[in-house]
């Protein structure tokens, strides 16, 4: 069996890539520590970290620190077992062992001590893994073959903080697992690009987090699923969906995501696959772990914080806004002299069905943003030289979540309900070219 070479620093090669900050990808050629290079049949561990293009927009710098910090726990991690790390791309590692559970003890390792971590960015660095075992071609200590892509394929399905395992690894490890470890079976999944399904394992273990959305492999209609739709009944799977079914799925995760099912990573990906999707199966996986309704009504758990019972928002010239998971409270006076109002709803924390507003609008601009199960009800402003503008909703009825009642005056200004704009890529899918 080969030898890594030893006494020096590992070399690092860089290449041009624009997937990573820098532009560059890290090849590690040799390791610093002494180990075996394992070959012929092998376990791989592939790990990535979730979100990190979004941690690197937003705090490059401590992301860079969090990084290296991310670096040394799975090196320490992998090395601890006699692993071989043969190739670092951006911030994730390829790994070899000898067996598969010295490649299980390495995952497992790694995924307790980044969780334990204190890290100084605001959202804690969480990896995804993926192990399967194969025949390997070793090659100036590089790998290639089949395991390899079945590998690379099984961890790109995973969220961060999992452990996904193919079976040929579960196999393997179903006799030596420790008593508080347990496979649990996800089913079989297509993935990409590889013609054998492959049937996938979750690891779980007493300091792992037990539940994850749906394997993003489903979430892009990688199974055999036939999860329905409203009105429909064992779908078959390459019945194509309609714009109208986009649009209620659509629907459906941004109520999940407002009512905190979702996060907003999530809440991404699931919408790009939604509004690319071809078929009905490729929708209803996207929804089978949610209510078909988010927390009906729309109200939060009583541990949400509570409303106000009156805020008072005066905007002279410039533009004041209410977005993103503000607390919607019970009563509201909006003045608006020459300016912009916006409420947004999208995102809003509800703890009462009824807000009642009290609005002054002279030659401004009053905005109101909502989603289904949302009403605005404008019926009483009076409205002197101005206008009120209520674009409805279009898509299916859902419970009623908040009233908005509106009252006051409105001068020479404008008061405009209406729903969130199409992003640029939800225009382009949703309408037709001309």
């Amino acid at each position: 069996m080969p030898t890594a070479n030893t006494g020096q620093e590992r070399q690092i090669l860089r290449r041009a890539d624009p997937r990573v900050p820098g532009g560059q990808v890290r090849i590690l050629s040799h390791v610093s520590n002494p180990v075996q290079v394992p070959s012929g049949t092998i376990t791989l561990l592939f790990t990535d970290v979730e979100g990190s293009t979004r941690l690197w927009e937003a705090e490059p710098d401590l992301m860079a620190q969090a990084l290296r910090r991310h670096d040394e726990i799975l090196r320490d991690a992998i090395g601890q077992v006699d692993g071989y790390v043969f190739k670092t791309v951006g911030d994730a590692f390829c790994a070899a062992f000898s067996t598969a559970q010295a490649a299980l003890t390495a995952a497992l390792r790694g995924q307790r001590d980044l969780a334990a971590e204190s890290w100084p960015i605001r959202r804690p660095i969480r990896a995804r893994m993926g192990l399967h075992t194969g025949i390997c071609e070793e090659r100036d200590g590089d790998y290639f073959g089949p395991a390899v892509n079945r590998t690379a394929r099984l961890v790109v399905i995973a969220h961060g903080g999992q452990v996904l395992v193919s079976r040929a690894t579960a196999e393997l490890l179903s006799h030596t697992l420790a008593d508080d470890v347990r496979l649990r079976d996800l089913g079989t999944l297509r993935l990409k690009d590889l013609g054998r399904p492959e049937q996938v394992f979750q690891v779980e273990a007493s300091f792992l987090q037990r539940d994850f959305p749906t394997l993003a492999s489903a979430a892009n209609g990688g199974t055999e699923l036939t999860a329905g739709l409203p009105g429909t009944v064992a779908t078959r799977s390459d019945v194509r969906a309609s714009h109208a079914d986009r649009d209620w799925v659509v629907e459906q995760l941004r109520i999940a995501a407002g009512d905190g099912r979702l996060t907003a990573e999530e809440l991404d990906q699931r919408l790009e696959a939604a509004l690319t999707a071809r078929t009905y199966n490729e929708l209803a996986v996207l929804t089978t772990d949610l209510p078909a309704v988010a927390n009906p009504g729309g109200l939060v758990p009583a541990q949400s914080p509570e409303p106000k019972d009156l805020v008072r928002i005066q905007c002279s010239s410039g533009t004041s806004k209410r977005d993103g998971q503000w607390v919607v409270p019970q009563r509201m006076e909006v003045g608006v002299a020459s300016g912009t109002v916006k409420l947004d709803f999208t995102d809003a924390v509800i703890t009462d069905p009824v807000m009642r507003l009290a609005a002054t609008v002279n030659s401004g601009t009053l905005i109101f943003v909502t989603r289904p199960g949302i009403v605005v009800d404008v019926d009483d402003i009076v409205v002197g030289s101005g206008t009120v503008k209520v674009r409805r909703h279009r898509g299916p009825a859902v419970p009623r979540a908040l009233r908005v009642e509106v009252t006051g005056k409105v001068g020479s200004g404008t008061v405009v309900v209406r729903s969130r704009r199409r992003t640029f890529l939800q225009w382009l899918v949703r309408r037709p070219a001309v």
